[in-house]
């Protein structure tokens, strides 16, 4: 009797924590996916309850599968690869709880077919796909202090908040000799550089754009519904960034290399809500812009 519990047990944790096939996944009736924490307006807690984009993104496909649906929360590590591995093929380094599907994959056909120094793949233990946004780089500008000159010149003598160690923090504290280095105001997030900028303290911020907007239509409270339009003394555009090494980049979705008829059967639910528009309108009741990745651009 004793052993018979044991074993029960043991087949409960390892259902729990493992990542399951599509066929698994239709008669168990149920889909893990992984989330960022606290990264809205992607995936973030609104009143307690999951809200952000990716959260609708999330629902729409399990319903596509005719699922239930469960949230598995993974702080960002120091890169990508450390994400998957400890969403999708490894693991948490805890409790090794594995998701079926990860959200919010930078989709990138060099990294996921990326070569080590054996000449082995690097990212084989999963399948990146189904790109179902573009996200890019954007400034933030107050024209009460830029003038509206939409160079980075202005810069030089204007503050301008970016996020530590994020890829704009290095293009603006290099570019033009490293003239605006003195007037970069490093934040801990963007949201905290829209509030210094709402304060009046600088006179730009860079970051993701739709971080950008999604801060400033409320102020970085996560708790409200409805979204402001922006103020005619501010504007988000790219303008100034052409010279930045990564300046836009699809996002996608990833799942363990042995569930590819997943990523199909996924696909399947995604790619029509991006044709008919319904992947906009996540985007619209979220107060941010859409853009189609460039993976459905060119096909």
């Amino acid at each position: 009797m004793v052993l018979r519990s044991v074993l029960l047990i043991c087949s409960l944790i390892a259902t729990s924590v493992m990542a399951k096939s599509y066929e698994d996944i239709l008669e168990q009736g149920q889909i893990t996916i992984a989330v960022y924490n606290n990264f809205p307006p992607y995936s973030y807690l609104r009143d307690g309850e999951p809200a952000g984009v990716d959260i609708e993104v999330g629902k729409r496909i399990a319903a596509g599968l005719g699922v239930d649906l469960e949230w598995m929360w993974i702080n960002a590590d120091e890169n990508l690869e450390d994400d998957l591995r400890n969403a999708i093929w490894k693991g948490h380094i805890i409790t090794r709880q594995k998701a079926d599907l990860m959200l919010r994959v930078p989709y990138d056909r060099k990294f996921a077919y990326a070569i080590d120094g054996y000449g082995l793949p690097k990212n084989d233990l999963v399948v990146m796909f189904g790109p179902y946004q573009q996200e890019s780089w954007a400034l933030l500008r107050d024209h009460e202090k830029t003038n509206d000159i939409r160079t980075l010149a202005i810069f030089q003598y204007e503050p301008v908040a970016v996020e530590l160690d994020s890829l704009p923090s290095f293009f603006l504290g290099a570019t033009i000799g490293g003239r605006l280095r003195d007037k970069l105001v490093h934040v801990d997030s963007v949201f905290d550089g829209i509030k210094l900028l709402q304060e009046g303290e600088v006179a730009a911020v860079a970051g993701m754009k739709g971080q950008l907007q999604w801060g400033m239509s409320t102020s970085g409270n996560v708790n409200k519904t409805e979204f402001a339009p922006l103020p005619e003394q501010y504007d988000i555009s790219a303008d100034g960034l052409a010279a930045m090494s990564i300046k836009s980049w699809d996002i996608g979705m990833a799942v363990k290399t042995d569930y590819r008829e997943l990523a199909y059967a996924i696909q399947a639910i995604t790619e029509p809500m991006i044709k008919n528009g319904e992947m906009e309108a996540l985007f619209l009741e979220y107060g941010l812009s859409y853009e189609i990745p460039d993976y459905h651009r060119t096909e």
